[in-house]
């Protein structure tokens, strides 16, 4: 499991870079069919940017939020809960520049099979149901179903830190539990006013972030999380080989499980099925432990993905809006691939650019702090 430099050894440049890494890939994957969605750690593994996103955002919990519990636990859950309060206005605000965008596909560019596609037709059989469902996060459009989980996982933060705070093994094997349970007896929350359940199942999912949760609280205090072990790298190794194999000969899709639990031997992204989870924690692992990726993720050369990493959030929700925009215009023009090719380039730049302005605007607040 990664677990990022000391906090006293200044901002660790990896979780930052290969942040940006992962939202990069999350945009490519949020257009489908483009030329560059081939080239994305989907096609080389079982998990993909989605299951990197959360365990780094375990790991940045972990470092922002468990030294402050540690001090004084009220104050740190009202900063914890503000900021899944922020999480939910920024929801709210992108899905709501996201419907009018599917909206205007749907009656001016007869966009309906995109309709279908991202579950927009509940916004126009049940405007008002959807409406209240929308606000309750239990309707979600298809591509816009990552915040809701990130801000129930946050909301969460303060249980799973007071478990933590006694024993990071006791929260790793409550949050097994749930994650066990879960898959067993199809545990999760609700959708409404369409029928179903949640896309990315936040009982399961809490899994992956409670141990990037463990691994940052372990760097604040300055301890290796998993340390290097030869044993433990082979067998990861071993089994991200295994997993590109399977994938590339796209055996999974042939394979008949028969009466196994889905959640131990299926690749359901929802329910975060072991494949998947061990894929994630294996790729972290060695990730972490060779020095050469530290070396990358110094690389001034690849400072652009650092800022992306930086200001993830905004980041998100601008690729966000971008990508249903591209799936659209997309739906309903053909684009060459040139043209594809400058869309992609033109909605990467357009996130860097949101990732400047933040950083400059961060570098000028701090510079007037300091002359007062």
């Amino acid at each position: 499991m990664p677990h990022p430099a000391p906090q006293s050894a200044g901002r660790d440049p990896r979780l930052d870079f290969f942040r940006g890494v992962a939202l990069v890939m999350i945009f490519i994957n949020h257009v489908p069919g483009n030329f560059l969605e081939g080239i994305t750690s989907k096609n080389f593994g079982f998990s993909d940017a989605a299951e990197a996103f959360v365990l780094m955002s375990g790991m940045s919990a972990g470092l922002a939020y468990s030294s402050a519990y540690g001090r004084d636990a009220m104050m740190a859950t009202g900063r914890i809960l503000r900021r899944a309060r922020h999480l939910y206005g920024v929801h709210l605000a992108t899905t709501v520049i996201a419907v009018a965008i599917l909206m205007t596909g749907h009656h001016f560019l007869a966009t309906d099979t995109l309709s279908d596609r991202v579950n927009l037709g509940s916004y126009l059989d049940a405007p008002w149901k959807t409406a209240a469902g929308f606000v309750a996060m239990t309707h979600q459009l298809g591509y816009f179903n990552i915040l809701p989980l990130y801000i129930v996982l946050i909301a969460a933060t303060p249980i799973f830190l007071a478990i933590a705070s006694i024993s990071r093994p006791a929260l790793i094997a409550v949050s097994v539990g749930i994650w066990g349970m879960a898959g067993c007896f199809n545990i999760n929350l609700p959708n409404f006013p369409a029928e179903g359940m949640w896309f990315l199942n936040p009982f399961s999912w809490q899994l992956i972030f409670c141990i990037g949760l463990c691994a940052g609280m372990a760097s604040k205090k300055q301890e290796s999380f998993v340390g290097y072990n030869p044993t433990l790298m082979a067998a990861s190794l071993a089994y991200l080989a295994f997993s590109l194999f399977v994938i590339e000969g796209q055996h999974y899709e042939l394979t008949d499980w028969g009466d196994h639990p889905a959640f131990l031997v299926g690749f359901d992204k929802g329910i975060l099925p072991l494949p998947r989870l061990l894929h994630i924690l294996a790729l972290a692992y060695v990730v972490s432990q060779l020095p050469a990726c530290g070396r990358i993720a110094a690389n001034a050369r690849l400072g652009a993905l650092t800022l992306l990493g930086k200001h993830g959030l905004a980041v998100f929700a601008w690729g966000s809006l971008i990508s249903i925009a591209l799936q659209v215009l997309r739906e309903a023009y053909p684009f060459p691939l040139l043209l594809e090719a400058a869309a992609i380039v033109a909605g990467l730049t357009a996130q860097y650019l949101v990732a400047e302005r933040l950083q400059n605007s961060k570098l000028s607040a701090r510079l007037a702090t300091q002359a007062t």
